[in-house]
């Protein structure tokens, strides 16, 4: 079945640039999604200047978590197609998980990057296109879907803006998945305030705290206590900045 689907693939798109990223192990034991998600969201870029955006991604098992259009049959794969909206010298590439161009396969944890000298100025809304491939009953099904809520931000002299806010970067929690206790890690390039949060699939919040970061590695240490096994969402800021992962509590 997937041979089909991948021969549809190669007849129908070229060979795409290969994208020099390797695969971000935080992410590993996540079921689906798209790292950094729309909380997140790219970097700002500099006028002039190289960018460099690393994309992280598991395409889902099933076709209905793609996307509502599609029914709740396994997915074969998923091509994409590309980012509407990009400024002016920026592309994206990717590291395809199969000879035909930019596909992935579900479950299975891949990237690709945004790079480039941007050439233009603004705020860019962008989307994310995809192209899914079902089988039913031995007939070959593609839809296609946008993500939308992307978006890049280019400014000139942004190295300077920068150096006046603390950085949050490097965010993870470790191990995942845990049974009982994992810790938050993170690196600020300057000391300031943190708000942590912990929240479930629904967007309750379970847990939360605030302290003062240093600057360099900070680590705080999160208890599952009562939770149930499953996967939740938590959030790290850091002044404008924020960063929102997966953990999985697996006992």
């Amino acid at each position: 079945m997937k041979k089909l689907i991948l021969s549809l693939f190669g007849l129908i798109s070229g060979f795409a640039a290969i994208a020099q990223c390797t695969p971000n192990p935080v992410y590993a034991d996540s079921t689906f999604g798209v790292w950094p998600d729309t909380t997140t969201n790219f970097a700002p870029a500099d006028l002039g200047q190289p960018y460099l955006q690393q994309l992280d991604l598991i395409v889902p098992a099933s076709a209905a978590d793609l996307g509502p259009s599609f029914p709740a049959i396994p997915l074969d794969s998923v091509e994409f197609l590309g980012i509407t909206g990009l400024p002016a010298g920026l592309s994206y590439q990717c590291n395809s998980q199969t000879p035909a161009a930019c596909t992935y396969l579900p479950e299975q944890l891949g990237c690709g990057v945004i790079s480039g000298v941007p050439s233009e100025s603004g705020i860019f809304e962008l989307s994310l296109d995809v192209r899914g491939y079902t089988n039913l009953f031995g007939n070959v099904i593609s839809e296609e879907h946008t993500f939308v809520g992307y978006r890049i931000l280019v400014v000139e002299g942004l190295a300077v803006m920068e150096t006046s806010r603390p950085q949050l970067a490097g965010v993870r929690n470790v191990p995942n998945p845990f049974a009982s206790r994992t810790a938050f890690e993170f690196q600020l390039s300057k000391s300031g305030p943190v708000d942590l949060n912990v929240f479930n699939l629904l967007g309750e919040e379970l847990w939360q705290q605030k302290i003062t970061g240093k600057a360099g590695v900070n680590k705080i240490t999160f208890e599952s206590g009562d939770l149930q096994e499953g996967v939740y969402l938590y959030t790290i800021r850091s002044g404008e900045e924020s960063f929102t992962g997966r953990m999985v509590i697996n006992r």
